[in-house]
């Protein structure tokens, strides 16, 4: 399987699981599992710039504007 089919499987398949976590089938500590799993089965790396999993702290987040 070449990088592109990977990559569009583990979107697919994190894309199912995203919809059930929003169901309120499991929390999003359990879609974070779920997310290192499924990009480890398709060889996805853990600073891949396709996974699905937020890498910045959301409290931490701000868009930089002009202050002035």
């Amino acid at each position: 399987m070449g990088k592109e089919e990977a990559v569009l499987r583990y979107k697919t398949s994190m894309s199912v699981f995203k919809k059930w976590a929003a169901d309120g089938l499991f929390s999003a500590d359990e879609l974070l599992a779920i997310d290192t799993i499924i990009a480890d089965k398709y060889g996805v790396s853990l600073s891949s710039i396709y996974r699905e999993n937020e890498l910045l702290c959301a409290e931490n987040r701000a868009n930089i504007g002009n202050d002035t």
